[in-house]
């Protein structure tokens, strides 16, 4: 656990400081392990020629971060190991079979129709929309494990009451919407509880229950990397109070 914000020590690291460079990639060294995983879809060990890029890839990440950035620094450099694991493969020719079959397939289009070209282009549109949603939850998985969470208990640990699960979305839109809050999530990986408490009517022990079911709705309300995520899940209607939002309001004055 870092106890100093991570922008105070990308901000330290950017300028030369190697002490604080060090101690960002050992507190990061899960994420970047699992974040090399997830792109090359197997287990990685460090030992691993695709371990070395990904160091190397998170150390051009903390250089090339934007501290005023409103993306956060995980889920960039999450982008820029894939993007190096991804130019390394394409370099080793792992890449070649692949972009022969798309040839292959764009040549054979010259033969048909207009009507059956529409149709493969349809296709083709709706793979790459299912693979772009499929590398975001690739994404979206590797950033909830930095709060202790797995994508695959998301469904357990959901509210089994509809109004329940209402009432966090509703909760979560509204946190997403106060940048201190989210600052205070992404640096300490915890709810800022008491300062909820002065807005939503909820008690701490419902916040504490239902911790991880409400911070994995705030990433996803707060990050735009998550954006086909949140127009494909259905979310509920409803929930917190109908003052909540003019107390957020009255609260940010």
């Amino acid at each position: 656990m870092l106890d100093r914000p991570i922008n105070e020590l990308l901000h330290q690291a950017q300028a030369g400081n190697n002490n604080e460079r060090d101690l960002l990639i050992d507190y990061y060294r899960p994420f970047i392990i699992r974040a090399v995983s997830h792109v090359c879809k197997r287990q990685v060990g460090w030992n691993q020629d695709e371990a070395s890029i990904g160091i190397i890839a998170f150390n051009e990440a903390i250089d090339r971060y934007l501290l005023a950035s409103e993306k956060s620094f995980d889920n960039f450099a999450y982008m820029v190991i894939h993007h190096r694991l991804i130019d390394e493969f394409r370099r080793q020719g792992k890449y070649m079979q692949l972009e022969s079959a798309i040839w292959d397939r764009r040549h054979a289009e010259l033969d048909q129709s207009p009507l059956e070209v529409a149709s493969s282009l349809e296709i083709f549109e709706r793979e790459q929309a299912a693979e772009a949603l499929a590398e975001e939850l690739r994404l979206y998985d590797v950033t909830l494990q930095q709060y202790g969470i797995d994508l695959e208990e998301l469904e357990e640990v959901s509210p089994k009451h509809r109004d329940t699960r209402a009432q966090l979305i509703r909760i979560a839109r509204i946190f997403s919407e106060h940048p201190q809050w989210i600052n205070m999530l992404r640096t300490t990986k915890k709810l800022p509880a008491k300062e909820m408490l002065t807005v939503f009517k909820v008690s701490s022990k419902t916040l504490e229950r239902n911790r991880k079911y409400l911070i994995a709705l705030i990433l996803i309300y707060a990050s735009e990397e998550f954006k086909r995520i949140k127009t494909t899940v259905s979310f509920a209607e409803g929930g917190v109070e109908e003052d909540a939002r003019n107390r957020h309001e009255n609260h940010k004055r």
